[in-house]
């Protein structure tokens, strides 16, 4: 494939579902089933296969489930998501509406990438985290979306039924595991042995009923100890036998851009689109650094600043005009539970179908106390990562993505997303927030918004490198750390997440899609563009790959502006 254009790459419909005429796929004779009620009998087959999802978009009518991870209940998951995606694909995209086509690729999408997960990445066997959500019971207790009485039945619920399932889970696992994956999920599970022991029963302190606090306290207790027998297991029977075994492989790598991107790309045009950003933005790094001094707070005054940053961020994109704001729920920031650590930030908004009014959060994760002095202090983000991290996680990145996201026209536009669309809109704000003025008086926030950039640059190459050019763990750390100039204890942390996240080249990839997109629009309107219009226009559609709705945003900015 030649080299093209950033615009006429990304213009693109390259194999996404909805692109294509659709694949005949020929069954037994039956009366026809209209879209709309293959689309729904899907959605609720999908919904009841991940209950812990169901539970994060706010649907709490599946509080208290967890999935069967029997092995035979797994091979039926997986026979009824192939038989989905046969149905799915055998509708004819031409004669749907724009709205039931996206849905239709949309479905495509997360069904492919599903099968993608457990045919070529193993996660049933190779992937331990693959069970957490067996003890993620704090969907039950970070927002109060009903008594604290009835979420503590629902939580005893989970816990009882999750007590039932660990040694299937354990019993899937098989040897070797990837090392970088495995020791990753034994820091996952000590986390959650922690929060159970610790951070549920503050949690349920409020709760009146004697009995039945009694019984969660034994119950939750039990569960901790199951926490621990992952932990263990996992350490003296399968750390032993651990290897290097987490690559894909190119072909493997090129299939997972198809279905998580929906693009057909060379493995060498991937990287080079890559590789330039990477280098653009180094030089330009390179070039500020020396001539700013960052600043760097005390993990005490961590939390207060970033709140005052989340606000300021917010004002200057109302004052600014940069996008709308569709509602105005609230945002607070706290620190990161400790099984959600392996992350150094992010947002978790209520689900578009929570009909509470409960709060979203922007956690940040803290050093882990038992690292060397030195690497906490550089652990802490400064002033300008701060800066670009609170516009990537909250105004205008995620946050308010998701704010669009639950008004969107569907029930499938609400509940799925694009990886290179979420965080490829959340990587363009940090840049766009700095090139329209934000905190322009702080030179060390031009300096955070490169860093960042070279962050997801690195992210973007080192994905290939470790999936299918044989790069080690240990020569992706050392890049994050010599060329994108990360700390080591964020080079080595970033490194070991590409072996079990290799999608995350999404983030640079968006942004360099939404780019695109954005210059596509300016040139065909000139000076009828509005920035505001292109984001809302964007936004509108929820969050699918670019690709899909590069014309009808195109073609939306054109009819606003006349």
């Amino acid at each position: 494939m030649k080299a093209r254009s950033f615009v006429a790459l990304f213009s693109l419909c390259l194999a996404l579902p909805a692109c294509s005429a659709g694949t005949q796929v020929k069954g037994p004779a039956r009366a026809p089933e209209s879209f709309p009620a293959l689309r729904d009998r899907v959605v609720d087959a999908w919904l009841a296969d991940h209950p812990q999802s169901a539970r994060q978009l706010g649907l709490h009518a599946f509080d208290g489930v967890v999935p069967d991870f029997r092995k035979a209940a797994i091979d039926a998951r997986l026979s009824r998501t192939r038989k989905a995606r046969e149905e799915l694909a055998a509708v004819p995209p031409a004669g749907l509406s724009a709205d039931d086509s996206l849905d239709r690729a949309l479905l495509l999408q997360e069904l492919d990438l599903e099968l993608f997960e457990a045919d070529e990445m193993h996660v049933f066997q190779k992937a331990p985290q693959t069970y957490e959500e067996l003890f993620a019971v704090n969907d039950y207790l970070d927002r109060d979306y009903a008594p604290l009485e009835v979420r503590a039945r629902k939580l005893l619920e989970h816990e009882k039924a999750a007590l039932g399932q660990v040694a299937h889970a354990l019993a899937n696992l098989s040897r070797p595991v990837p090392r970088p994956v495995l020791e990753t999920g034994i820091h996952i599970y000590k986390g959650y042995v922690r929060y159970l022991r610790e951070d549920v029963p503050k949690q349920l302190q409020k709760l009146t009923d004697v009995a039945l606090l009694a019984e969660i306290t034994q119950t939750n207790e039990k569960l901790a100890r199951e926490a621990e027998t992952m932990v263990e297991r996992l350490r003296v029977d399968y750390l032993p036998s651990a290897d290097q075994s987490f690559a894909l492989g190119e072909a493997g790598f090129r299939k997972l851009l198809e279905v998580q991107e929906g693009l057909h790309l060379s493995l060498d045009e991937f990287l080079r689109l890559g590789e330039a950003d990477l280098e653009a933005n180094r030089r330009a790094y390179e070039a500020l650094r020396s001539k700013v001094t960052p600043t760097r707070t005390t993990a005490e005054a961590l939390l207060a600043e970033a709140t005052k940053l989340v606000d300021a961020a917010r004002a200057f994109v109302v004052e600014e005009d940069i996008v709308t704001i569709p509602s105005q729920e609230p945002i607070l920031v706290k620190e990161t539970p400790p099984f959600m650590r392996w992350n150094s930030a992010f947002q978790d908004a209520p689900g578009p179908f929570e009909t509470a009014r409960v709060p979203s959060f922007f956690y940040i994760t803290m050093p882990d106390p038992s690292w060397p002095k030195a690497e906490q202090e550089a652990y802490l983000p400064w002033r300008g990562q701060l800066i670009s991290i609170t516009t990537h996680e909250v105004w205008p990145g995620h946050f308010l993505q998701g704010l669009w996201q639950n008004r969107s026209p569907t029930r499938v536009q609400k509940m799925f997303t694009s990886y290179s669309f979420r965080e490829g809109w959340a990587h363009y704000g940090e840049q766009m927030m700095i090139d329209e003025g934000f905190a322009a008086n702080e030179p060390e926030a031009r300096l955070g918004q490169l860093s960042d950039a070279l962050l997801r640059d690195c992210r973007y190459v080192v994905a290939a490198g470790l999936h299918a050019k044989g790069m080690t763990v240990e020569q992706a750390a050392e890049r994050f750390e010599k060329e994108c100039f990360q700390d080591p204890a964020t080079a080595r942390e970033q490194a070991v997440r590409g072996t079990f996240d290799p999608g995350y080249f999404a983030y640079t990839l968006g942004k360099l899609q939404i780019l695109a997109l954005r210059e596509e629009a300016k040139r065909r309107l000139g000076k009828r563009f509005s920035l505001r219009k292109f984001h809302d226009t964007l936004l509108a559609h929820g969050a699918p790959p670019i690709a899909l709705v590069r014309e009808r945003v195109l073609a939306e900015m054109e009819a606003i502006a006349k």
